[in-house]
């Protein structure tokens, strides 16, 4: 009965190891997210970084695609056509506030550190490009003078 009992016990804490060990290693971060991004980027991996890109930027990338009739896969491969750095960008500051987030990258031609702003949907971080193009163009019209 002792020997059962032990067995169980065995099983049991072998079980919640195992499953923290799975949880701990989906689990999903802004930086991690970026670096996937990245390399489907590199690889020309449309499915790839639609599976880094929240559903926002997704229906962004959609209308553009519409817009030059293109499809968005070929508008995802396009990205970074002009970018010839094989070398992913420095990143630092990745803070988290619920369900939000930000990572800076590092521009390399402007030597500028921009904030990339990310959502989580279904509990996985997602790039949130729509959202930086949206704070992207408030900052623009911040600076634009005022009519009277």
């Amino acid at each position: 009965m002792k020997n059962l009992r032990i067995g169980v016990t065995c099983v049991a804490i072998a079980f919640v190891l195992a499953a923290s060990a799975c949880s701990l290693l989906n689990r999903s971060t802004p930086t991690a997210t970026f670096k996937a991004f990245y390399e489907a980027s590199k690889k020309k991996d449309a499915a790839g970084m639609k599976k880094s890109l929240s559903k926002g930027t997704l229906d962004m990338f959609d209308k553009l695609a519409k817009e030059q009739n293109k499809s968005t896969d070929d508008m995802l491969k396009d990205v970074d056509k002009d970018d010839k750095s094989e070398k992913m960008p420095e990143t630092r500051n990745e803070k988290i506030n619920g369900d939000t987030a930000t990572l800076e990258v590092k521009n390399d031609k402007t030597g500028k550190w921009d904030p990339l702003p990310f959502v989580k949907e279904d509990g996985e971080w997602k790039i949130a490009l729509d959202k930086f193009l949206e704070d992207m163009l408030k900052g623009l019209g911040d600076k634009m003078p005022q009519s009277k």
